[in-house]
């Protein structure tokens, strides 16, 4: 029988994309799942492209859940609520503009079901726009509405992300956490295991949610990269910009990590991933 598997959808003023995540779940391969929408009050019509799919969703889904919190309090906070609700023994965390491939849940659980000494599992993405063009990388991740070898190069994320990374993704490096401190390179659309989650304390929401929690889970356990492209990341204005905020959770992230690998022989690690900080900002 299968594992039961939580989707958790945070989302935040997508009305224009959400209706295709949505649609990116339902159309899964893989049967057994619950989805759990966590909306951080969004002051478009989010809450109404939900609730056109209501219908839909739980004749699909084993379990649907849909909250709209009265107040914006970020992601991190979004994404601990649907911890909080999800029964599954799996989590899939998608963004609310971005969709799957029919087969990326059930690829990820065929590798992972057996192997509690692998938290996360994740596979390669395609880039595209706000209408659904495919694009391209060049290596300041401007997009590129054609490919071009010299400029345009990266056809997937995780060609640019491994590039940034300097490690071979289908190595035994992929989820090492020297590598992580000095980039987090983990492509979006990820499974992991709940109980690991909870483990690591959920998220923190004073620190980037998704490079904190991958350091702290490869303290223990290993990641797994699929080289197949299972999902769709939408790249728009509002992903391109960094913000002073984030800077400021970038830098609260690697100050957070200094006491672990002072501790654990990675002190030079440690300097250059923030030297590397510095010469972002």
């Amino acid at each position: 029988m299968q594992d039961l598997i939580s989707i958790i959808i945070p989302s935040f003023n997508h009305e224009k994309f959400i209706t295709s995540t949505i649609k990116s779940i339902i159309n899964q391969t893989f049967r057994n799942l619950e989805l759990i929408i966590i909306d951080d009050n969004s002051t478009d019509n989010t809450r109404s492209a939900v609730l056109s799919l209501e219908n839909e969703c739980r004749k699909r889904f084993t379990n649907f859940k849909f909250i709209k919190k009265e107040q914006n309090k970020g992601i991190n906070n979004s994404l601990n609520t649907g911890i909080d609700l999800a029964n599954g023994e799996f989590v899939y965390i998608i963004a609310s503009d971005d969709i799957a491939k029919p087969e990326a849940i059930e690829t990820f659980y065929s590798f992972i079901k057996d192997k509690a000494d692998y938290a996360l599992i994740t596979g390669d993405g395609e880039l595209i726009d706000e209408n659904n063009n495919r694009i391209f990388w060049d290596h300041e991740f401007n997009p590129h509405k054609k490919y071009d070898p010299v400029v345009a190069k990266y056809k997937t994320t995780a060609q640019r992300m491994e590039k940034s990374a300097r490690i071979n993704f289908l190595s035994e490096q992929y989820g090492d956490y020297k590598t992580l401190l000095w980039s987090n390179y983990v492509t979006n659309g990820y499974l992991l295991r709940k109980s690991v989650l909870l483990e690591a304390g959920k998220y923190r929401e004073d620190v980037l949610e998704d490079w904190y929690m991958n350091l702290q889970l490869a303290k223990k356990y290993k990641f797994k990269f699929i080289d197949k492209v299972l999902f769709s990341y939408r790249w728009h204005s509002s992903n391109a910009i960094r913000t002073e905020a984030s800077q400021k959770k970038y830098l609260s992230t690697l100050l957070l990590e200094k006491d672990y690998c002072f501790k654990h022989n990675l002190k030079e690690e440690w300097e250059k991933a923030f030297e590397k900080y510095k010469r972002l900002v």
